[in-house]
Order: C-alpha cells, then structure tokens, then sequence
C-alpha cells in the first residue's frame, strides 16, 4: 500500500507514538487528519513538520467528550476526503493503585480514555467512511497488558483489555467489506507517557515502523494482530 495521497487520521498526536508517526505520514506523501488535546504542544508540532503539499486537517480537543470527536471526524472528511486508515494512538495510564484501592471515579477515567474514546473513533469512522466504500484500515495501537495480568495497573490493564475485546469482535463483523482491523500490542514504551526515561524499553521508532508494516501490507492480506516487546520484558506465557 502506497501512502502517497492517502486520506490518514491519527489520534494522540502531539506527543510520543502519535507525533512521531504522524510527521511520518506527512514525509511520505499523506494525507493527515490528526489530534490532540494540548494547544500548546499542537503549536510546537505544527512548526517541526516537514514541508509538504499533503492536505492536513487538526484539531485540539479532550478526547473523552464524544461529540467533539465526532465532530472532528465530520471536519476531517469534509476537509482531506473520505478516511482510508484510521490510527487510535492516543491513550494515558494515570491510575496505578492495587483494585481494591481503585475508586469509581478513577476507573471511570481511565475506560473513557482508553476505551469509550478510541471505540467512538473507530465506530464513527467506519460508519461514516468506510462502511460506503466498503474499504479501510482501523490500527488500535494497544498493549500488551491486554496479554497478561501485572499489579498496580487494574484500571489501565480493564481499559485497554475491553477494548481490545471490542476490537476482535469487530474485526469480524466487518471483515466480509473488505474492512480490516488491526491491533498492534506494544510493549514498555520509552515515551513522554512515563515519569521518568526508560532507555531500555522501545523507542517510538519502533512502533511507528511496526503500524507502517501494517499499512504496506498487499490488499489481500491484514495483520490481524502484531506484539512488540523490547528484549528485556518477559511479560508472557
């Protein structure tokens, strides 16, 4: 699959695995619909992206109001065409208690965020998109606690496992249009999602290459799921 002209949207774009591929995209000639939430970081990507004539289409919003997502969906395909691919990058971990010590408020939190907010882009997309021209590509960057069980991470590991439950069911309800959905499991990334550096985690290079393998697969073939993990993790059966 050529990228050239290419109708691209990516979520969480202004930071880490979001960012990175995103100017990717635009070097290679897509076209991209991308967002985040922080005006700030929104300003200083818009100045580092490399000279193109790709249509780009942004918007800064909190993912977790859906009708701004949807909304920004809207905006997206009136200004760059119909979507090809969508990429759900976006996604937090701010919850790190034992369950027992996990409130309603803090799981709710994180089910938004890394569940209801990417399940919405991908339904929406599709729906109003892919479903017409029964054709696309949906790229569900998840984790690999969605694989295994670690403690002190209930809230985010039932955030991200639902929607990778959502995320095969699906995968099947549209397969016959011509539609494919792809889950991408990375390991522990060394991104600005953590407090501190880990070096010997993944780099967002690596990521970025995997979601391109992905895309540059032939027609008749879908990555239906690819796990990524820097050699020093054993979180595996």
């Amino acid at each position: 699959m050529t990228l050239k002209n290419k109708n691209i949207m990516v979520t969480g774009a202004t930071s880490g695995i979001g960012k990175l591929l995103t100017e990717t995209l635009l070097a290679e000639g897509a076209n991209v619909a991308f967002c985040g939430r922080n005006e700030v970081k929104m300003s200083k990507l818009l100045t580092e992206f490399p000279a193109t004539n790709s249509k780009i289409y942004y918007q800064t919003f909190d993912a977790t109001n859906y009708q701004s997502v949807s909304n920004f969906i809207d905006n997206a395909i009136h200004k760059i065409g119909d979507i090809d691919v969508l990429v759900n990058c976006a996604g937090a971990n701010s919850s790190r208690n034992k369950v027992s010590d996990i409130s309603i408020d803090e799981l709710q939190n994180m089910l938004s965020i890394n569940m209801m907010s990417p399940f919405v882009f991908m339904k929406d997309v599709y729906q109003k998109s892919m479903s017409s021209k029964q054709q696309g590509k949906i790229i569900n960057v998840l984790s690999t606690v969605c694989n295994y069980s670690n403690e002190g991470i209930g809230a985010y590991t039932a955030s991200k496992a639902g929607f990778d439950a959502l995320t095969k069911v699906f995968r099947k309800e549209v397969r016959e249009q011509n539609i494919k959905i792809c889950s991408l499991y990375p390991g522990g990334v060394d991104t600005p999602f953590r407090d501190v550096e880990r070096p010997q985690y993944l780099q967002p290079q690596s990521v970025v290459e995997a979601i391109l393998y992905i895309l540059n697969q032939e027609a008749n073939i879908c990555v239906d799921e690819l796990v990524i993990r820097p050699l020093i993790e054993k979180n595996y059966a």
